[in-house]
């Protein structure tokens, strides 16, 4: 699966949008993602608000949060600046909750080996 930044595309403008530039070697999505995104939502924006819904939702089944022995640990800000940058384009989603609190069986042994 390809990964390409080129802003003569569509794919490249979508992940120019996004954020999704490949700096450091790190993509989120494959150019075939960025082309079915561009599918479902008909324009550039529309690329860009499907790719950060697809984001926000991967991102809303890992949302972690742990505060064990005085560390804590929250990832939830993310999720909070992705809805952000929905509301920008337009794409605004409902409310996403959590269910579920407190730490995972993992992250306590995570912390308690020293976070090894």
């Amino acid at each position: 699966m390809a990964t390409t930044y080129d802003l003569t595309t569509d794919v490249g403008k979508v992940r120019l949008g996004i954020g999704d530039t490949g700096s450091g070697g790190a993509w989120v999505f494959t150019d075939e993602e960025i082309t079915y995104f561009l599918s479902v939502g008909s324009t550039i924006v529309g690329g860009q608000i499907e790719a950060l819904r697809a984001l926000l939702i991967s991102k809303s089944y890992r949302i972690k949060f742990a505060n064990v022995q005085g560390i804590q640990y929250s990832d939830t800000q993310q999720v909070g600046a992705i809805m952000k940058a929905l509301a920008i384009l337009g794409g605004d989603m409902p409310t996403v909750s959590v269910t579920s609190n407190g730490p995972m069986d993992w992250e306590i042994e995570h912390f308690r080996d020293g976070g090894l």
